[in-house]
């Protein structure tokens, strides 16, 4: 990771709980996910390109390695870590089930980083939650969420910073009932907060990588022109010798690939100008679609069951058994 000494983050705020990979309904009492009445085969093995190399790993397996590669539950009691694990169990099987093929022309399912899931075989040999985890993933077996018969996109990030984003939004995709976005009912400060400074030359510099999103020799302004319900940034304008038009997640790219990954830890963020200082805070990391795991964790810490988390960050899910091979 690069650092730039001018991009400081000064304030995380959050459970003490470690992930991986990265609006209006309210649901403030979320009700339980529908038990399915329809059934899916889960594949039985995946082939999974581990460090460079292809290699074919049964499902439940896969979900293990999955689960504790994405979430390290940190100083949780015993009850969350393993209501965490089950989460998390769920989520992996129904993203690799909804993604067999994924990679399907360079010969494999699926990859081991954030463009599919951290897939870390090493952790299931040498991670402290091992058992816990392996019990979550029996306790779950065969278990997916499902829409339409079919299963989800089990998409999910670190911390929503308070809002779920819609994914149609944030990707300007196709609608779907189930990720649209909304207001996470949880305790202030339950989602961190950050804040990141850059001048205006490490701004220009980073939007120089391509011709198409080069403002020339000077930055002079940062306009936010429109954000989405969740507050999340959708365009924002990068004015210097041409105004560049960029998506707040084109911007949040171009910035994390100079600068580290926790430059904009999100879109979710306002801009303050002083001289040619410019300083974003913001709140959550991750692109906010789908499962917030800050928020599963928070919800799982108070009691609530698997039924109520998934309601809350994937309504009109259903949670079914699929049929195993």
């Amino acid at each position: 990771m690069r650092r730039v000494a001018s991009a400081l983050l000064v304030s995380l705020t959050a459970a003490t709980i470690a992930f991986g990979s990265a609006c209006i309904t309210t649901h403030p009492t979320p009700p339980a996910v529908a038990a399915s009445r329809r059934t899916f085969e889960l594949p039985h093995e995946i082939r999974v390109r581990v460090a460079g190399r292809i290699t074919s790993v049964p499902l439940e397996q896969y979900v293990l390695g999955t689960a504790l590669s994405e979430v390290s539950p940190v100083g949780e009691p015993p009850a969350t870590v393993e209501r965490i694990f089950e989460v998390q169990a769920i989520i992996a099987r129904t993203y690799a089930a909804a993604h067999v093929g994924r990679h399907g022309r360079e010969g494999f399912d699926l990859c081991d980083d954030i463009h599919c899931q951290l897939y870390e075989p090493k952790r299931i040999g040498a991670s402290r939650f091992t058992e816990v985890a392996r019990d979550a993933v029996q306790r779950t077996r065969g278990q997916i969420l499902t829409y339409d018969g079919k299963p989800i996109e089990a998409v999910f990030h670190a911390d929503c910073g308070g809002y779920t984003a819609d994914a149609s939004q944030v990707w300007s995709g196709p609608a779907l009932p189930y990720l649209a976005g909304g207001p996470d009912d949880l305790p202030a400060g339950a989602h961190r907060t950050w804040e990141t400074s850059l001048s205006a030359d490490q701004i220009r510099k980073a939007c120089s990588v391509s011709g198409t999103t080069a403002v020339g020799k000077r930055v002079t302004n940062l306009r936010i022109v429109d954000r989405d319900r969740s507050g999340r940034v959708l365009t924002v304008d990068v004015e210097g010798d041409r105004t560049v038009r960029l998506r707040g997640e084109q911007l949040r790219t171009l910035l994390n690939d100079a600068f580290g990954a926790h430059t904009l830890m999100s879109t979710r963020f306002t801009i303050a100008r002083s001289g040619q200082t410019y300083t974003f805070t913001g709140s959550g990391y991750g692109h906010g679609v789908g499962l917030c795991q800050v928020g599963a964790a928070t919800r799982a810490r108070r009691g609530e069951s698997i039924d109520e988390i998934f309601a809350a960050y994937f309504p009109g899910a259903s949670l079914a058994q699929a049929v195993e091979p």
